[in-house]
This record gives C-alpha cells, sequence and structure tokens, in this order.
C-alpha cells in the first residue's frame, strides 16, 4: 500500500467501509472469466525508432550512420524490428503481439520524472493529487482492485482515492509487517485510525494473494534478471484462480544518451526473453482468464544520434501490447521522418489516452 494512496483513501472513505469494499473487490476478482491488464513500463525513455524502424528509410540512414539497424525481423512493406526482439517473433507470427505507432505527448515534457508522471496521470502536466489513469479506469468500471504493481518501485498508474494499490515482489516477503489486530489503534486522531486501518487491510490482502500463487507451468524457465522475477510473480497470480484486474511491471535502463548500439540491444533482449517466457506460459495455462500486456515509455528518442554514440530525449515512439486478442499488427501510424517538430522530434500520430482506451477494450 502507497503512503499517496493511504493519504488520499483517507480523505474520502471510513476504515469499515474500505475494509468491506476490499472483501468485495476480492471476492469479484476470483470470477474465472475477469479480464487481467498487465502494464510494462519501459523506464528512460526508450527508442522507438530502433525498435521498430523504418531501416532501410533513407533519412533514417542518414540521420544514424552509427546507430542504424539494418537487419532484423520483418514486420512488413517497410518496418523492421529490432534483432534482439527475435524471441518474440512466434508470438508476432501467431498474431499475439502488435505495436502501437507515433504514440506520445506532443511537445512532451523531457524531464524523465514529470514524463512518466504524465504519462501515469494521463494527462500532460496533471496536478499532484491526480489519480493515475488505471485506477481511474478501474474504478469507472465498478471496481476498487487490488491493483498490484510487481515491480521494485511504486506505480502512480495504479494510485487512487477509492482504489486499492498493492506492492508484491521479492522484498514484500521479507518485509516485517506493518498490521494492527483487527485494523484497530487507540490514536486519538481518527485520520492516523483510518490509515492505519487500510494498511492493515493492505497487508491482510497481501497474504491473501501470497497464499495464493500457483506453481509456474510445468516446462517454464523463467529468464535472469529483475523483469524476469516479476514475470514469475505474474503468472503465478494468473493462475491462482484470484488474480487482481491489474498487474504493473517496470524495465529500467532505456535512457541511451551514449553507446546505444550493445546497451540498448541488451535491453530489448532482456524484454524479448521475459515477454516471449510470459507468452509462451500463458499459452500453457488451462483455465486462466484472458490477459493483455501494454508495454510503454515516457517519451521516445531524437531522430538524429548525438555524439557520443546515442540519442536524446524525444517525442513519438512505440508501445508494444501482447497476449489474448490484440490488435495485431498494429494500430496508429508510423511518424513521418520527413516532417518534424520545432525541437526536431517526431510528431506524434496518438496520445497516451488514446492508446489507453484502445488497450483497455481488448
Amino acid at each position: 500500500m502507497k503512503r499517496r494512496s493511504l493519504l488520499q483513501l483517507s480523505a474520502g472513505f471510513s476504515a469499515a467501509a474500505l475494509l468491506d469494499q476490499l472483501g468485495a473487490a476480492a471476492s469479484q476478482s476470483k470470477a474465472p472469466k475477469g479480464k487481467v491488464f498487465v502494464l510494462l513500463d519501459l523506464r528512460g525513455g526508450n527508442d522507438g525508432l530502433n525498435t521498430v524502424g523504418p531501416h532501410r528509410h533513407p533519412l533514417y540512414l542518414a540521420a544514424r550512420p552509427r546507430l542504424k539497424i539494418t537487419d532484423g525481423f520483418s514486420l512488413g512493406p517497410e518496418l523492421y524490428a529490432h534483432p534482439a526482439l527475435a524471441p518474440l517473433k512466434p508470438a508476432w507470427r501467431a498474431g499475439r503481439l502488435a505495436f502501437a505507432l507515433g504514440v506520445g505527448w506532443r511537445e512532451p515534457n523531457r524531464s524523465h520524472f514529470q514524463a512518466m508522471d504524465d504519462w501515469a496521470r494521463g494527462t500532460p502536466s496533471p496536478t499532484p493529487d491526480a489519480a493515475g489513469w488505471l485506477a481511474t479506469a478501474i474504478r469507472k468500471r465498478g471496481s476498487r482492485g487490488p491493483l498490484v504493481t510487481l515491480g521494485p518501485t511504486g506505480a502512480p498508474a495504479l494510485e487512487g482515492p477509492d482504489v486499492i494499490s498493492l506492492q508484491l515482489n521479492q522484498a514484500s516477503f521479507t518485509a516485517p509487517p506493518f498490521a494492527l489486530a483487527n485494523g484497530r489503534s487507540s490514536h486519538a486522531n481518527p485520520v492516523v485510525d483510518k490509515i492505519l486501518a487500510i494498511e492493515s487491510s493492505g497487508n491482510r490482502e497481501l497474504a491473501r494473494l501470497r497464499k495464493a500463487l500457483a506453481p509456474l507451468p510445468k516446462g517454464v524457465r523463467i529468464p535472469a534478471g529483475l523483469l524476469g522475477q516479476q514475470v514469475a510473480f505474474a503468472l503465478r497470480l494468473i493462475g491462482s484462480g484470484i488474480c487482481p484486474p491489474v498487474l504493473q511491471m517496470a524495465l529500467g535502463g532505456f535512457d541511451t544518451h551514449g553507446n546505444q548500439l550493445a546497451g540498448h540491444a541488451q535491453q530489448l533482449r532482456q524484454l524479448a526473453e521475459a515477454l516471449a517466457t510470459f507468452d509462451a506460459a500463458l499459452q500453457r495455462m488451462p483455465n486462466r482468464p484472458p490477459v493483455t500486456l501494454l508495454s510503454t515509455s515516457e517519451f521516445g528518442r531524437r531522430l538524429q544520434e548525438n555524439n557520443s554514440g546515442g540519442t536524446d530525449h524525444g517525442s513519438a515512439s512505440v508501445a508494444l501490447l501482447l497476449g489474448d486478442q490484440v490488435p495485431h499488427p498494429f494500430i496508429g501510424r508510423y511518424p513521418s521522418l520527413a516532417r518534424l517538430d520545432d525541437r526536431g522530434d517526431l510528431i506524434p500520430a496518438m496520445e497516451p489516452l488514446e492508446l489507453y482506451r484502445r488497450a483497455l477494450a481488448l
């Protein structure tokens, strides 16, 4: 349970009501046909041009003499996927992988922190207390979660005033519990009592989810690395029969200002191996809920490579969709390389809110 969520929750609900809501949400999540939405944040600003690019386009080749990607697997007449994404070829061929093209805000904030917050809240320059876009979407569907982040840090997209946002990762198995018997305390301050009660209920929900974790499908080998650990947790929750409606994962290392060629390939390979394992395991799981995964990054990179063998913060990028009934092969359109904005950035064709709307509709 995040502290920001606790303060938001305490403003509008009584502790007793929240405990009832948490129980109701838990019972709703037992429905075997309930969809599961997985958000994967690629932190640092993933270079969409080298992830899915027009690798024979003369303007691309001229702008990136050292960083150009000239091989990979074909996604159609003009676009190619980075060769490090090769583990995802089976998903692409099966129609279980799609790409959203030209996604981003026009003239985005180039600060990582602010740009990530804009994507998380679903609006440029959100107010500090704005709810996350996923928290808002789930609440509008009449659910309060729980929404579970599996990454090492918080997930603002999952935080809001009337949803339950939890963190389940390796640390949550070893951290000392913060709970009070029956969610009660003797504090004179009623706001503190509410916060403690919510914290206690969150710990009970974490315990319930930990207890229900299913074993991994037989024969599934989880790749090494932090993302692999998160994929393993996600699969065990999806197979539990009580999977929350929203899961979140994160992978960093995409801020490629220098020596991009090798570093970006390494991050994309880690991404592809983890997601290929995730999708293959999903197809071996009987009686699971439908699953859609959306992977985004806070901004793309500039068309022109820099003098350090890297690329600087830009605008439009690509997003990835994986799972059941994705809009294969593409949504959106690739941005023009000949028409840039006044900052030298690619001009987006699709804003994040439109991407979110289409992804949640799957």
